[in-house]
């Protein structure tokens, strides 16, 4: 069997790439964890401090003792991809074009984990009237979600905003404007935009309810913690049952929400455009 550890490593890079720029997990959540991830079923720990009192002064001090606040994500979300190749050396040379198959690996185990992270939408601190929105009152609904988010001390400059793409529309025929977020490695491809006083993304794989309203999310940097990990990618030199090489990999990742003061859905439906 041919060594091909040089290629398995840079399909592993493509997606840790794909990810940093693409995936709003990444972007959004607190991904300062502490712990090593080698499987499905791992646990890595987030560290903070709980908030000291503030007291009146006396004349003398009073010092208390501040605990450790941790909290722990189960690494228990394990996803994979798999497909066939003709040629290994061909596969190669497409690795970082937009329409390659490793490119769109990654893409989709982004949808997947985005989805997830967004589905956790039930553990808001808040969840607000669902609204139908339209040019109209599009502004107002996303001005009533950062409000209360500042009135749970979120400041600005710690805020984002997750829309789907029909409020995009809105919030453009309202006059806001939207860029594409290129990430830290300049392959980014999310609609975004900081006009509003917060981070606002645009994503397609927000949660709908039963209702079909859209879940709406708005929080701050530090309500939800993530963590992923590609465990493995391989190159088969030989299928079973044909000629072909393949390619195949997996990632595995948590998600909790671990502040729920600080994460606010809102339903929302489209309203239309007039």
């Amino acid at each position: 069997m041919a060594n091909y550890n040089s290629i398995e490593k840079i399909i592993s890079a493509e997606i840790l790439r794909t990810n940093e720029d693409n995936l709003l997990a990444n972007t959004i959540c607190n991904t300062s964890f502490v712990g090593d991830i080698k499987q499905k079923g791992d646990s890595v720990t987030f560290i903070g401090l709980n908030d000291p009192s503030v007291y009146d002064y006396t004349g003398t001090l009073s010092y208390e003792d501040i605990d450790d606040s941790a909290t722990t994500l189960y690494v228990d979300q394990d996803k994979a991809f798999s497909f066939k190749v003709k040629d290994i050396e061909e596969l190669r040379s497409s690795i970082g074009l937009a329409d390659s198959q490793t490119k769109r690996a990654s893409y989709l185990l982004r949808n997947e984990v985005d989805s997830y992270v967004f589905g956790l939408y039930g553990d808001a601190g808040e969840t607000m009237t669902a609204v139908s929105v339209t040019p109209d009152n599009v502004l107002g609904v996303i001005t009533s979600m950062k409000q209360k988010l500042e009135e749970a001390n979120v400041p600005d400059g710690r805020t984002w905003i997750v829309v789907p793409p029909f409020i995009k529309s809105k919030l453009l025929l309202a006059g806001i404007k939207f860029q594409v977020n290129n990430g830290v490695n300049g392959t980014g491809s999310v609609g975004f935009t900081d006009e509003l006083g917060c981070d606002v993304f645009v994503s397609n794989q927000l949660a709908v309810d039963g209702s079909s309203n859209t879940m709406m999310l708005a929080g701050s940097y530090s309500a939800i913690a993530y963590a992923e990990q590609v465990l493995e990618t391989q190159v088969i030199d030989r299928m079973e049952d044909s000629f072909d090489k393949a390619v195949r990999g997996r990632v595995v990742f948590g998600a909790k929400v671990i502040k729920p003061a600080e994460l606010i859905c809102c339903p929302v439906s489209d309203g239309g455009n007039v």
